[in-house]
């Protein structure tokens, strides 16, 4: 098990960064491109542990926290062990179940839905639903009963590859709060100085720093360990469980260092925020899951 990303695993992350840098910027997470989903989708990062393609999934966790750092289409975690475990290419919604309904998330042009039901992960048709912007502003969400019938995924490493492209996911928002936080530290001034001159400012981006550290490490660990098969389900909660907090933690620094603006809507730091709460409803660590060890 080797935890250093190889050459072409850093050539393929590098490669992701720039394209989502000049096609999916954080910024433009509001309103995206139309046509979004078919780049995507081209760019093959639905399917690259797809029978066919047969990367694995230290390679797609450092692809997905990439993207994740760009506030990527939820649609993307679905999709990705939906191709992986049961051979559907194309797009699928993510269902996060509730109590008496389900709520589906980037439902738009996609014909099946995918989520966790207890411990495993399942899928079913959809069909035309009316979806609303949700609290994240980069996503859309629908509201409808549970289907009749569930086509459940009986291997259990499904649910923990949604786990672990939804940690990392988180892993990449907080990485994208972190990085905006101190950007923001080096520019406005008070003064007569940045504010990162400041100790506390420098505390706050120092701790934001280490969360994302501790969450990746983890993340690349767990990727190793589900690819091994080496107690890969205490792993992938750890990581889900380190990579929610740091998110969140994260968001919520971000925006105390942007002061009263971080909150206003043509900010970007509650899109951070925002993006990670609703990455901790996805696949959340168990906690018989973190004591099994």
């Amino acid at each position: 098990m080797d935890l250093t990303p190889n050459d072409d695993q850093i050539a393929l992350r590098t490669v992701t960064a720039d394209w989502c840098r000049d096609n999916m910027p954080l910024e433009g997470a509001r309103a995206r491109a139309p046509d979004l989903w078919m780049q995507l989708d081209t760019m093959g990062w639905a399917g690259m542990t797809a029978p066919g393609m047969d990367l694995d999934h230290a390679s797609e966790a450092l692809v997905f926290a990439e993207l994740g750092r760009f506030l990527a289409p939820l649609a993307l975690l679905p999709s990705a062990v939906a191709a992986r475990w049961v051979g559907f290419a194309g797009k699928t919604a993510l269902a996060l179940p509730a109590d008496g309904f389900v709520r589906l998330f980037d439902s738009n042009g996609a014909a099946r839905a995918l989520g966790l039901f207890g411990d495993t992960a399942g899928h079913f048709a959809i069909g035309d639903v009316r979806s609303a912007p949700s609290l994240d502003l980069s996503t859309h969400v629908a509201r409808t009963v549970p289907p009749s019938s569930i086509d459940r995924i009986d291997d259990p490493r499904a649910a923990l590859h949604l786990q672990l492209l939804a940690a990392a996911f988180a892993v990449g928002c907080a990485d994208a709060a972190r990085d905006m936080a101190a950007d923001y530290a080096k520019m406005r001034e008070q003064f007569e100085r940045p504010i990162g001159w400041f100790q506390a400012i420098k505390h706050l981006c120092a701790d934001m720093a280490v969360r994302c550290a501790v969450a990746r490490s983890q993340l690349y660990y767990a990727a190793c360990a589900l690819d091994a098969g080496d107690e890969a389900a205490f792993h992938v909660a750890a990581a889900k469980r380190l990579a929610d907090q740091a998110a969140l933690d994260n968001g919520r620094a971000n925006i105390q260092i942007h002061g009263g603006i971080g909150m206003t809507d043509e900010a970007a730091p509650h899109l951070c925020l925002k993006r990670a709460h609703l990455l901790g409803f996805v696949a959340p660590a168990r906690p018989d899951a973190l004591l099994a060890a």
